[in-house]
């Protein structure tokens, strides 16, 4: 209990359990983690663009709510239209994922995420990372310090990699990702209690 507060003072962020892709490369000898200028100037094109993408599209969807019922084909239309754009995206995200550098997320939050590795990590050390969820069409490069995450009588292959370089729009991104993916499962589990409940006898 003590090492779980431990964690929750130290990342304040909602965090939920979900499996995503991610690229994680330490950082060589020499190199640090970059200022807010430099790391913008460093992120690659597509993670800014897939960025402000999902920023048009949070904005349309806050403009067509305030549209009435008569407006459904045109919401249809813009939907299909964004859909396309996240298509055409996710295949240029792909050309970013390095196959020696994959790991797989456990949790995910606005503070940092969860993952599975096979080779040891030393504590405290910076990674350089890329985090994909084509799937919401968030994608995020940022760096991060590695923590154990995982009871001392363990194999050290749970680890924790808490953000330490990051913009604030992509953590804001992360955390309405996380807030969906929360909402996605809780529906999930409220329909399969309905089902296994099944319907009651009249």
């Amino acid at each position: 209990m003590a090492q779980q507060e431990q964690r929750m003072m130290a990342d304040p962020y909602f965090s939920i359990d979900y499996q995503a892709q991610v690229n994680l490369c330490p950082l060589a000898d020499g190199e640090t983690v970059p200022d807010a200028d430099t790391l913008e100037a460093e992120i690659p094109a597509p993670f800014k663009l897939i960025s402000e993408v999902t920023r048009i599209d949070t904005n349309n969807a806050r403009l067509l709510r305030n549209l009435d019922e008569h407006a459904a084909d045109l919401v249809e239309i813009i939907n299909l239209q964004s859909r396309k754009i996240d298509l055409v995206l996710s295949y240029v995200l792909a050309g970013e994922d390095n196959p020696e550098q994959r790991h797989h997320t456990l949790s995910l939050g606005g503070g940092g995420f969860t993952f599975v590795s096979q080779q040891p990590l030393a504590e405290g050390c910076s990674v350089r990372f890329k985090l994909f969820l084509p799937e919401l069409s968030v994608a995020v490069y940022g760096y991060g310090q590695i923590q154990a995450d995982r009871p001392a009588d363990t194999e050290p292959t749970h680890y924790r990699c808490q953000f330490s370089a990051l913009r604030e729009q992509d953590r804001d991104a992360l955390i309405r990702a996380s807030l969906q993916l929360q909402a996605k499962q809780l529906k999930a589990r409220a329909e399969r209690r309905a089902q296994q409940d099944g319907p009651t006898a009249s």
